[in-house]
């Protein structure tokens, strides 16, 4: 028997609806692993597109479902697979050619981990590669730095033992795109989940991802970090106060920018009302501070326009002219 046939199988999931314009680049990027053997699933999870054929057509198992939603799709992948290891990858991002073998290596160093996850690199829609700033991270307080910030950007920077995600009863099909971070929360906090910093995958960033959806990541993070609570430590309380806040800050400027963007704009509808009446509900404290900064502005400009006020001076502190 060589060696080759004693390493475990990968299975790589690739859940998809409606995303066949991307799929493809997904697909080539399992198929240029420099680890075998890779298993290849996709799971068209009821779209309407041309998901069904490109998967076909480029050698994937293709799994076909009613709309079930994210979750539902990659617990499908996850009862299918037959791998030891398996790689959740959304349709629309990509692995990196060293990713299986990376994942690999390290959860058979590791028998104990029950997880490994890396970094990813961020791309925009065409695949060109973003500046992106990381966090430094404590390996030795991995679910303590989860609970402030989830720094797994792409389900496909981790690789899973099958049969712990199994055990731990795969993803929560009501958290949609935050059902991976319950997941690294739930083995982090048993201390079975790997850190290493180097990129194994590709992030996309586009207008048609959940994620550029502040009202639902909101939402389903929080829902996360209440749920993960009532198991964790109570010595971490403080640390899920404190998670809470960054959460709520980070999509609460998302949700101003956006507020402010779509009224210049002239877009004042249902969607703008939503957004709106979340940020007064999760984030008070900031509508506060952005309706002071909006009534400077307004007397500020209303002293400019006033004859009788003195003319600020130049950036520069001399007269002009």
């Amino acid at each position: 028997m060589t060696a080759q046939a004693v390493r475990p199988c990968v299975t790589v999931v690739i859940p998809c609806y409606n995303q066949g314009d991307f799929l493809p680049s997904a697909l080539k990027s399992v198929r240029e692993q420099t680890y075998e053997p890779v298993e290849l699933i996709v799971v068209d999870d009821g779209s309407t597109d041309d998901t069904h054929s490109i998967a076909k057509s480029l050698g994937a198992i293709v799994i076909s479902q009613e709309n079930k939603g994210l979750s539902e799709a990659r617990n499908v992948g996850l009862a299918a697979a037959r791998g030891e290891f398996i790689v959740m990858l959304d349709a629309d991002d990509e692995l990196l050619p060293d990713a299986v073998a990376i994942g690999v290596d390290a959860l058979i160093s590791s028998p104990h981990a029950a997880a490994v996850v890396g970094n990813c690199q961020s791309i925009d829609a065409d695949g060109r590669v973003l500046p992106a700033e990381r966090h430094v991270i404590d390996t030795t307080q991995l679910y303590r730095q989860w609970l402030a910030n989830n720094f797994v950007w792409a389900p496909a920077a981790a690789m899973f033992r099958r049969r712990a995600l199994e055990q731990c009863g795969g993803f929560p099909r009501d958290l949609g795109p935050a059902a991976d971070y319950a997941v690294y929360l739930r083995l982090a906090r048993t201390g079975s989940v790997l850190y290493h910093p180097k990129e194994v995958a590709r992030y996309r960033q586009h207008d048609a991802s959940m994620s550029r959806d502040p009202v639902m990541m909101l939402r389903v993070t929080l829902e996360v970090l209440r749920r993960e609570s009532k198991a964790a430590p109570a010595s971490l309380r403080s640390d899920f106060r404190r998670g809470r806040r960054t959460w709520r800050r980070w999509y609460g400027e998302y949700m101003i920018e956006r507020l402010r963007s779509d009224w210049h704009a002239g877009e004042r509808g249902a969607a703008q009302g939503q957004l709106a009446l979340t940020l007064l509900w999760h984030c008070p404290t900031m509508v506060v501070r952005e309706a002071g900064r909006k009534l400077r502005c307004l007397l500020a400009r209303e002293e400019s326009t006033d004859p009788q006020a003195t003319p600020a001076a130049p950036p520069t502190g001399r007269a002009s002219g």
